[in-house]
């Protein structure tokens, strides 16, 4: 009798064991609590044609001494949801770095920085928005050298950076993407040379293979790679190139244009020349990156304060619509700075946690959309076609040779503008009967200035061309040479002999910052 007690006792322990058995394994098997599919396995054109319109988290985390230490408050999630449920798909946070080392020989990055820089990424990447982060602000950024020891030195600090950056989030998927550095440049030229801008292409590769090395999502996230000073000048995009066998790169470039209008605001209210222009400048973006298969992120545009807030909507919608139908993304620069003037870009004010101003944002994120990374309506495979281009209606034909900011001494060359057969980008053929040039300039006086015609090719070999026209707008001089005096000039309107064009003064300071030929 005890003996069967025993026997049934065991066999119920048995039992029991048998259920718990089952039980684990059923608990074991089962598929794991569902979780964000996430982006994966896009290539980079459909990366960049899904982020849409971008906002810039400017003057936070790059900021010299801290994140508030320029006046914007700490950044916290409430501001990022508000930029999500604007509709923007994409926000660009710049990160400084190299005041937060533990370690300055070896770049080592004080842990509780990565953890705040993660922090503010997670309130937009949980918000499945697209991420960019960056080195922003780091003393590198000015120290761009064709010298070998100083431009090892930066390839040292980006490849240790990027290490330690990619290594900690490298479980990301490809919503987050990473941007070698912003506006490399030597010091305050943002010109540079053909050495300088080779320089940017070799600094720009030991980032990419850096975050390559991390392995994880990285193998296969997009970096994006800026041309010197991120500058959209052709000769500075012409340069631009990947030297490693990498698909997943994108340019970067920046290109706050009509410069005049957008940046400087030399004039302030918006005009068929100025949309002829913007679209001039992104057609040729275009040409030179998207018709080739690499995508491009602007990653800084936008258009300052005047007091103009209707041009500013127009310039806005205008901007997004060409930069769409060009199948890149735009990211405005936002530094929470609402005055008057220049460097007044602020849409979103971080203190109220409301936009201000003209609607620039409903503009943006209307004409891109508000869809998802995650939830593309074609389920994130294929790109949505976004509609092409339409080139401005316009009476009279401007020709942009140069648009940005040089200077000379008395005496010097401010600029010099290279013909489309020594490499250059000027093609003479642009120059027609009853067209001219005219150029944009500031200096003691409006007679200072000489446009001079340069030929090694046969033709005249250094000549100065005659000043038709001067006229003064807000502080700036207007010099206008025709077509015939440019002719009279060089003695000869067979121009295929042409070289170059230069741009100087005779014995006072001049700086340059439009050239153009007007057809």
């Amino acid at each position: 009798m005890e003996n069967l007690r025993r026997e049934r006792k065991l066999v119920t322990f048995i039992s029991k064991l048998l259920v718990f058995v089952m039980v684990v394994g059923m608990i074991m098997i089962q598929r794991p609590e569902k979780v964000s599919a996430g982006v994966y396995g896009k290539t980079a054109m459909q990366i960049t044609q899904d982020m849409g319109a971008g906002w810039n988290l400017g003057n936070s985390l790059e900021s010299s001494g801290g994140e508030t230490n320029w006046g914007n408050p700490r950044t916290n999630k409430a501001m990022i949801d508000a930029i999500k449920n604007k509709g923007f798909r994409t926000i660009r946070i710049p990160v400084r770095w190299d005041e937060n080392y533990t370690n300055k020989t070896n770049y080592t990055i004080n842990p509780n920085y990565l953890k705040r820089v993660k922090e503010v990424v997670d309130y937009a990447y949980n918000n499945n928005m697209y991420v960019i982060i960056n080195v922003h602000h780091n003393a590198i950024q000015q120290k761009v050298t064709t010298e070998w020891w100083q431009k090892q030195q930066i390839k040292n600090e980006l490849k240790a950076i990027w290490t330690q950056v990619g290594k900690y989030f490298e479980s990301y998927d490809q919503k987050l993407i990473f941007e070698t550095f912003n506006e490399p440049r030597q010091g305050d030229d943002w010109n540079g040379n053909s050495g300088l801008y080779n320089a940017v292409n070799e600094c720009n590769e030991e980032a990419r293979a850096a975050i390559r090395a991390t392995g994880g999502n990285n193998k296969n996230r997009l970096v994006m790679m800026p041309t010197y000073c991120a500058s959209s000048d052709a000769p500075k995009m012409d340069a631009w190139k990947k030297i490693g066998n990498d698909n997943m790169v994108a340019a970067s470039i920046h290109a706050y244009v009509p410069f005049n209008f957008a940046f400087n605001g030399y004039h302030t209210q918006w005009n068929d020349n100025d949309k002829n222009e913007l679209w001039g400048i992104l057609n040729r973006i275009k040409t030179t990156f998207i018709d080739k298969g690499i995508p491009v992120v602007i990653g800084e545009f936008g258009a300052s304060n005047f007091g103009n807030d209707s041009s500013r909507l127009v310039y806005a919608r205008t901007y997004a619509q060409m930069a769409k139908g060009m199948q890149m993304p735009v990211v405005w620069w936002d530094n929470n700075a609402f005055k008057y003037g220049q460097e007044n870009f602020g849409i979103f004010d971080r203190n109220t946690m409301r936009f201000r101003g003209p609607d620039i944002a409903n503009e943006l994120v209307s004409v891109y959309g508000k869809r998802d990374p995650s939830q593309s309506s074609n389920g994130g495979n294929q790109p949505t076609q976004p509609s092409q281009p339409t080139q401005p209606a316009q009476q009279h034909k401007e020709i942009t040779l140069f648009n940005s900011v040089s200077s000379s001494k008395p005496w010097g060359q401010a600029l010099e503008i290279v013909t489309k057969k020594n490499g250059g980008w000027l093609d003479p053929y642009i120059m027609t009967p009853n067209g001219y040039f005219y150029v944009e300039y500031s200096g003691y006086r409006p007679s200072c200035i000489e446009f001079i015609l340069q030929s090694w090719s046969g033709g005249a070999k250094w000549v100065k061309v005659k000043r038709s026209k001067t006229v003064t707008i807000n502080g700036h001089y207007f010099a206008k040479f025709k077509y015939s005096d440019v002719v009279a000039a060089y003695g000869s309107n067979n121009f295929s002999t042409l070289d170059k064009v230069y741009v100087g003064a005779s014995n006072q300071y001049i700086t340059v910052y439009n050239v153009k030929y007007c057809q």
